[in-house]
């Protein structure tokens, strides 16, 4: 028995590095597809608000006659380079009180705030939301938020998911909501836009 337990032998300092090795290995082709997972199930947050938001929208049109534009809300806007802090969304910003004519005469007023759509989100956010109300020629303000900080009716993405003919032309009554964040801090920023007939479609593919 004696002599049974001295031939027994143990692992090599090769066997174990080896096996280290490998192990470091794995991890380094894991851990990147892990986070890069992590990021993409977090971008879900913005595909379910957006949706939630346009039929916030055309449930307020269906009623007031007008889409309007909303002020934006959720995370501060996000920058390159800088990691999104999540923002508790809470009762969010206060209706707008009465009395107001959304859809009435020359120039309606088209600017106002998530809780005037019936939006709330629920939790943490880690995206900063807005609206375009994009409304008939002449029917008042076209704009109250563009997420590149510059004018214009349209950005690369607004203008991909915009039809030639129907509501997703941009300058027809329509609306495009915006949801952005910077969920690794790295130098590009994450960009979602919904329309009336597009529930969410992402600008900025493989970017988080």
């Amino acid at each position: 028995m004696l002599k049974a337990l001295r031939k027994q032998e143990g692992f090599t300092l090769i066997e174990l590095m080896i096996v280290v090795a490998i192990i470091g290995i794995l991890a380094a082709i894991a851990i990147p597809n892990f986070l890069q997972y992590q990021m993409k199930s977090r971008q879900s947050e913005a595909k379910t608000n957006l949706q939630a938001i346009k039929t916030s929208e055309v449930s307020f049109q269906g009623e007031q006659g007008c889409y309007i534009g909303v002020a934006p809300e959720g995370v501060v806007l996000p920058v390159a380079g800088t990691k999104t802090i999540p923002f508790t969304w809470g009762l969010g910003l206060p209706s707008t009180p009465p009395p107001v004519q959304w859809c009435t005469g020359a120039a309606p007023i088209v600017i106002g705030f998530f809780n005037d759509i019936g939006f709330r989100a629920t939790g943490n956010v880690n995206y900063h939301y807005a609206v375009n109300a994009v409304v008939l020629a002449g029917a008042g303000p076209a704009l109250t938020y563009h997420p590149a900080g510059a004018g214009g009716a349209t950005n690369s993405c607004t203008a991909a998911i915009a039809g030639a003919t129907g509501a997703g032309v941009a300058g027809a009554n329509n609306f495009f909501a915006h949801a952005k964040s910077n969920l690794d801090g790295d130098a590009g920023v994450s960009t979602w836009v919904s329309a009336v007939d597009h529930g969410a479609a992402d600008c900025t593919t493989g970017i988080y």
